[in-house]
């Protein structure tokens, strides 16, 4: 069963990529009709997994995430590796969109408003950091699949603060026949309902994480949108004397 879900894994990240056999044979020095056998075959073993998992940009766990669900982990980086980022936001859309977005190399240097050499040394410093590797001439993203960083680091307290308002702005902005939603909601739960309602919402959010995973393996990249999402619940009502709202009243 575990080698069925590698090798079911494998053709459908190989068919989303839109990679062919013949590419994947190439970069596993095989032939084609040796690499068609072996994904058609009934085994296959672990280093070649791993093998093609390397060509792939995947983890080997990624490939279970196509038939189970998965618990996302936790990611915690470092102090020093937090200050970099949050001082130098360049290195963070980098780091982002390499990591998270899963975006080529040659993409970002594009998008960048900086120059090739200037890139280069970006890519050096996240090297020298431990958030990215380099291995071969190739860079590969150090945590691959799907992750969250710890609630309490300085760098997830920063930029939740900083992209839940961006988030909200965008949100608030949208016009009505628009596909965002923004909708508010005040009233009142008991202490029961009210930790049930947490859990149901972030419950929601994780479904959103582990269905974007097992998209990102099965489906061309240009079908896939971006997407993000706010979610605030807090005890109190809007016009309690302790409340913003009221403050600014």
């Amino acid at each position: 069963m575990e080698h069925a879900v590698y090798l079911n894994g494998i053709k459908r990240a190989l068919k989303a990529r839109e990679a062919t056999y013949a590419d994947l044979a190439r970069h596993l020095k095989m032939t084609e009709s040796g690499v068609k056998k072996m994904l058609n075959a009934k085994d296959i073993s672990f280093r070649r997994v791993l093998q093609i998992c390397e060509v792939l940009e995947v983890l080997p766990g990624q490939l279970f995430s196509l038939s189970e669900k998965t618990a996302i982990p936790v990611l915690r980086l470092t102090d020093v590796q937090q200050d970099a980022l949050l001082k130098d936001r360049e290195l963070l859309a980098v780091y982002w969109r390499f990591t998270i977005e899963k975006m080529k190399i040659e993409e970002i240097s594009k998008d960048q408003s900086v120059s090739a050499t200037e890139f280069k040394k970006v890519l050096q410093r996240l090297v020298a950091l431990g958030l990215i590797n380099h291995r071969r001439g190739r860079y590969f993203a150090k945590h691959q699949g799907k992750f969250r960083w710890s609630d309490d680091s300085r760098l997830a307290k920063t930029l939740n603060q900083e992209w839940s308002q961006t988030t909200l702005k965008r949100a608030l902005q949208q016009k009505p026949e628009g596909a965002g939603i923004h909708r508010l909601v005040a009233t009142k739960l008991s202490h029961a309902a009210y930790n049930s309602l947490l859990n149901k919402m972030s419950e929601v959010l994780d479904e959103a994480i582990h269905i974007s995973e097992r998209e990102e393996l099965t489906i061309a990249k240009r079908d896939l949108h971006d997407f993000t999402a706010l979610v605030a619940i807090v005890k109190g009502g809007v016009f309690e004397s302790n409340g913003d709202t009221a403050k600014g009243l």
